[in-house]
């Protein structure tokens, strides 16, 4: 008879904590030593190849890359559990609220305030695991 299969997450253990702690404490304070409004020029495109490409084959490049960083954030997000999942959101939500801001025409301070709340939240549920963590370890440790 097989044995159920544990799912523990994507972090489970303290270097996955602390690395965590630290891409989201640096991509929240990069987001906010820019400051929230982002600038109005520039490409909010990941990969910007209009000098390279025609424009349609730049903008085709851009939706596969799309695409791909969606079902990326899909899959983790179905592998992580409970505060795990607010990292994969407040992260991929970033990646995704620059090109939405052109789609539905929303202010740049709009999309500044909304990528620096979900890395707030990223970076406060990853500093809650990290915590999580450590006291279990603690705990075992006082336990032996």
């Amino acid at each position: 008879m097989a044995q159920p299969v544990h799912n523990l997450g994507l972090i489970d253990n303290k270097r996955l904590a602390i690395a965590a702690f630290c891409l989201t404490a640096f991509l929240m304070l990069t987001s906010f030593r820019h400051g929230i409004p982002h600038p109005t020029n520039g490409s909010y495109w990941l990969l910007d190849t209009r000098m390279f490409f025609p424009t349609g084959v730049a903008i085709t490049l851009n939706l596969l890359l799309y695409l791909y960083l969606l079902l990326m954030g899909t899959s983790f997000y179905r592998a992580a559990l409970g505060r795990e999942r607010l990292i994969v959101i407040g992260c991929f939500a970033v990646i995704f609220l620059g090109p939405l801001q052109h789609l539905l025409s929303i202010s740049p301070e709009v999309i500044g305030y909304l990528n620096f709340v979900a890395l707030l939240s990223a970076f406060l549920a990853s500093a809650s695991i990290l915590f999580k963590i450590f006291t279990a370890a603690a705990a075992q440790q006082s336990q032996e």
